[in-house]
């Protein structure tokens, strides 16, 4: 006698996230059904197989989509008991490390950003200090809400500084889902070669913190990135403000004697 499946197959469009990688998109759906009480906290997710079969993926990509649960403290699992709920996602949170142009790239083909206001600026001394500049050179300035692919929620308030001379590549645009700097290489030849990278805390001032639906003064991730051609020169600056709870970079490291 046939049986029904105790978890009947989900379509692939329902939690594939547009540009995800495929783990990321199973992680973002089994956090929202924890966030809508499908698995509520102190229940056991269904089993890696399970899973596997409902969503029509590999074991080895839902292996991946609970890892990301299990560092955001979401869920934990034990031999013998299985995994269970934790706790809810406290909030949207992208998890990376971005070491590389390469992992820069996939962080952007995630995500969207939506351009809210331009002007043109002079760098004094203050701005210059930030902007790694002389004083008294002219920046085009934009800003920035980027979000997750299908979420509107918020994850960072980003400030664009370009050269005037290559401005033009934002005039018209108002949804970005490519790098900046990938648009100024194709319409000037610039060619981009180096991309250096600070990160600092610092706190939302009033105009992030609305754009962001955050709170003024709330605590935040502040990455700094300067994007330099093949003369060492600076082409682009861009600061991005991520609110406490949103964003985690994370990176992992492996010594090279660990399997001795």
């Amino acid at each position: 006698m046939a049986t029904t499946p105790p978890f009947p197959p989900v379509a692939f469009d329902a939690f594939s996230g547009g540009r995800q990688p495929l783990y990321a998109a199973l992680a973002r759906t089994l956090k929202q059904d924890i966030e809508n009480d499908r698995y509520p906290v102190g229940s056991a997710l269904p089993t890696e197989g399970e899973l596997a079969l409902r969503y029509n993926v590999s074991r080895h990509t839902v292996r991946q989509a609970l890892r990301e649960l299990k560092d955001e403290g979401i869920i934990w699992s034990r031999p013998g008991v299985g995994t269970r709920v934790r706790a809810r996602p406290q909030g949207l949170r992208f998890f990376s490390g971005i070491n590389s142009v390469a992992d820069l790239l996939q962080f952007v083909d995630a995500t969207e950003m939506h351009v809210q206001s331009r002007r043109e600026i002079v760098a004094d001394e203050t701005w210059a200090a930030q902007l790694n500049c002389q004083p008294g050179q002219a920046w085009a300035e934009t800003n920035i809400v980027r979000t997750m692919v299908g979420n509107t929620t918020p994850i960072s308030y980003l400030q664009v500084y370009l050269r005037p001379e290559f401005a033009d590549v934002l005039t018209s645009i108002k949804v970005l889902r490519k790098p900046i700097y990938s648009l100024v290489e194709a319409r000037h030849g610039v060619r981009i070669v180096e991309v250096q990278q600070e990160i600092t805390a610092a706190n939302l001032d009033r105009q992030m913190a609305r754009a962001l639906k955050a709170t003024e003064g709330q605590a935040a991730l502040k990455i700094t990135r300067y994007y330099l051609d093949r003369a060492g020169q600076l082409v682009q600056v861009g600061l991005g403000h991520y609110p406490s709870g949103r964003y985690t970079q994370s990176s992992r490291f492996r010594a090279h004697n660990a399997d001795e």
